[in-house]
């Protein structure tokens, strides 16, 4: 398995508003686009259980701003 940096240390611990937030800090972009770099940073092994969490948590934004069908 290959090794890989951590986003963040602890981030097994964060909520979710918590990990936007960091996220957000960390980027300095809006909270969707923070979190998708944070997923992109890890995502060398996507079986990852980090990678799985930053990209579920930036699955729960875009479907938070997704109306109908536009």
């Amino acid at each position: 398995m290959k090794n890989y940096v951590s986003t963040f240390e602890g981030w097994e611990t964060l909520t979710d508003e918590e990990a936007i937030e960091a996220a957000t800090e960390k980027h300095a972009k809006d909270p969707k686009t923070s979190v998708a770099y944070c997923a992109f940073e890890v995502s060398g092994n996507r079986g990852n259980s980090e990678y799985l969490f930053w990209f579920n948590l930036f699955l729960k934004l875009s479907q938070k701003d997704h109306i109908g069908w536009a």
